[in-house]
């Protein structure tokens, strides 16, 4: 992918830090509690992968032949997706994300909710920066990310609440997981093309390729939750499990479990989060006992090639096509196709 991609990040977050540099001094630790958790500070640490944004400004030029107007619709997806990354690593008390410590840790929580409100509205503010579109397709992009925002807080709700049940089914985890992670994913992909088109079919298909693409993500996400080492996910080893977390693969794990194994898995469950290391370990190899990290990966690559499906049902109407194969190669790599986590025992 190389400096393609990089050159969409590297504008992204130029468009970012000129949405965060306010005029009064007095006020620069304030945004400087954002820029340090987008790892935009000085002292520059990993910034994530800004998928979210990037699947914007790749598919609006696909779609147009350049990505420079979308990028306020860009900075206003990463920065919604961000604000919900703070208050939920307050609400998971998480020490860490991408091998830092996260704000609450550093700030203390009032700041830090506060840090968080400040950057949801400041994606509000980036909406406003659309310039050159209809007023229209303006305030309809405002209400899709409106809208998807609502979706993840509701994900995040079911989320929290399925932490103290045993009895949430694959089904219940997969609505989920389509609110809290898809409707982000897909908002990002659709509001690309509803700037970009007025053709409702293109729109639709981007919406149905955002949403494939979070939830193969999500999957993947919660496989490295367990079976990842600390190196390489920046958080805590294992950390789903010690929070009693209701992942996809403790979830299929309930599901396939019978007799005796089912009663043990719900006994290791039991006691209130944090579980113990001992219990941890044997919830893992419980999981890997049922088989559980195969109709995963089976379930990845399931999600994975709807995504490219509808993906490469709007080549014949692209503008450029190196956005598309970037995107291919995109879904690839972050939802595990390019490379394996590594096991935490190797």
């Amino acid at each position: 992918m190389g400096r393609a991609l990089e050159a969409h990040i590297a504008a992204v977050d130029e468009e970012i830090r000129a949405l965060l540099t306010g005029a009064d001094p007095s006020l620069q630790p304030f945004y400087g509690m954002m820029l340090y958790h987008l790892g935009l500070d000085a002292e520059r640490g990993p910034s994530g992968k800004r998928l979210r944004p990037v699947l914007c400004t790749l598919i609006y030029e696909a779609l147009t032949g350049d990505e420079r107007r979308a990028l306020p619709a860009a900075a206003a997806i990463e920065l919604l997706h961000n604000f919900t990354l703070i208050h939920d690593d307050i609400e998971d008390q998480d020490p860490a994300r991408h091998h830092r410590p996260t704000v609450w840790s550093v700030w203390g929580v009032p700041q830090a909710i506060n840090a968080g409100d400040g950057m949801f509205a400041v994606s509000r503010l980036a909406v406003q920066r659309l310039s050159g579109f209809p007023a229209e397709r303006v305030l309809e992009f405002a209400k899709l990310i409106d809208e998807a925002c609502v979706r993840v807080c509701e994900g995040q709700f079911l989320d929290i609440s399925f932490e103290t049940r045993t009895d949430v089914t694959t089904e219940r985890y997969r609505a989920m997981a389509a609110k809290k992670t898809g409707a982000l994913f897909a908002a990002a992909a659709q509001g690309a093309a509803l700037l970009a088109t007025d053709d409702a079919t293109v729109r639709e298909t981007l919406a149905r390729f955002g949403d494939a693409f979070g939830q193969a993500f999500q999957a993947y996400d919660d496989v490295l939750g367990i079976w990842a080492s600390t190196e390489r996910t920046g958080k805590v080893e294992m950390n789903d499990l010690t929070k009693r977390k209701k992942t996809l693969p403790v979830v299929l794990g309930f599901e396939r479990a019978q007799g005796k194994t089912r009663e043990r898995l719900a006994a290791l469950f039991a006691p209130a989060a944090p579980l113990s290391s001992e219990s941890v370990e044997q919830i893992r190899e419980i999981l890997d006992e049922l088989g559980v990290r195969a109709v995963i990966d089976a379930e990845i690559a399931a999600q994975r090639g709807r995504a490219l499906h509808a993906l490469r049902g709007i080549a014949p109407i692209a503008a450029a096509r190196e956005p598309l194969d970037l995107l291919e190669r995109l879904v690839a790599s972050a939802t595990g196709a390019a490379t394996e986590p590594a096991r935490a025992n190797a």
